[in-house]
């Protein structure tokens, strides 16, 4: 009986030193539990895992327990060495929700796109060819520092004031089912380098639920990213430095959004924001593009989700 007596002393021992230095991080805090680091990487828990393992086998051995029982405490230590199991992977989008080339040489159908203020034409003729924008305030010639809230949601119902050429605006939508998780290109081609462009998904009749990306030709910040809530307008992220898509090169505009929240916008493949941002959680209605000043021409707008 010295044997197993000894050992279940030891045994107890062992927990009590492990009760104690898990106490430990009690002295200096108000809550009772400090963060988990995990098994596989406490080294204390490891050693106290070996030291039990072989209290166990010399138990075994000495045929001083019943078997059950020691087979339950080989599957505790076994389950308290074991490493934890790798996270999931993020969703991705991998489903073609939308696509538009402009090729057939209209928006108003196959799919169908609506002009809620300003002027909009397809051109399929020349080098800037797609879906065309113009808006150019009288004087003004160089980049005037729009602020970054100007452009709010509500946009989806048509201006009667802002349908004709002297418009300060212009915006045009089109209804597409687009999931949580999404990647976003526009394939846009800049002329001026003044005003701004904001393309994204949106939620909602009105639209008041969104998350957009704003590109400032010209500006400081020159990219940035929105989230829009009916609480209002917040910038989520923005790339300060030097962009220049202007010219007669078509530029990948990309808006990428996983399954975790993570939001990284790119342009021409290089990635220029990384964000995670979780508060908007549902699917989006549709796509809306707004230019407030600047001459754009979209050569293809194509949108991939999860289906």
């Amino acid at each position: 009986m010295r044997a197993p007596m000894l050992a279940l002393a030891s045994f107890l021992l062992g927990l009590t030193a492990l009760a104690i230095s898990g106490a430990r991080a009690d002295d200096t805090s108000s809550t009772r539990y400090s963060a988990w680091q995990g098994g596989a990487s406490n080294p204390q828990l490891q050693a106290f895992a070996a030291k039990l393992k072989s209290m166990v086998d010399e138990a075994d051995k000495a045929k001083a327990a019943d078997p059950l029982f020691i087979q339950d405490l080989r599957d505790l230590i076994a389950s308290a060495s074991a490493p934890a199991a790798p996270a999931a992977p993020a969703a991705q989008p991998t489903v073609r929700l939308f696509y538009d080339s402009f090729q057939d040489g209209n928006y108003t159908s196959n799919p169908t796109w609506k002009v809620t203020a300003g002027v909009w034409t397809v051109d399929v003729l020349g080098n800037n060819t797609g879906l065309k924008s113009t808006i150019i305030p009288p004087g003004q010639t160089s980049n005037q520092n729009i602020k970054l809230n100007d452009v709010l949601g509500a946009l989806l119902q048509p201006q009667s004031s802002q349908t004709s050429t002297n418009a300060t605006y212009a915006s045009i939508y089109t209804g597409a089912k687009i999931s949580n998780v999404f990647k976003i290109r526009l394939d846009v081609v800049s002329k001026e380098k003044f005003g701004r462009l904001d393309f994204g998904p949106y939620q909602g009749a009105g639209g008041g639920t969104a998350y957009r990306v704003t590109y400032f030709p010209g500006g400081n910040p020159s990219l940035a990213l929105q989230r829009v809530t009916p609480q209002g307008t917040s910038a989520i992220g923005s790339y300060a430095q030097p962009l220049v898509l202007e010219g007669d090169k078509v530029h990948a505009v990309e808006f990428l959004r996983d399954g975790a929240g993570v939001m990284t916008v790119s342009v021409d493949g290089k990635a220029l924001i990384t964000v995670t941002d979780t508060t908007i959680t549902k699917p989006f209605d549709g796509f809306l593009i707004i230019n407030s000043g600047g001459r754009y021409a979209i050569r293809a707008v194509t949108i991939d989700g999860t289906g």
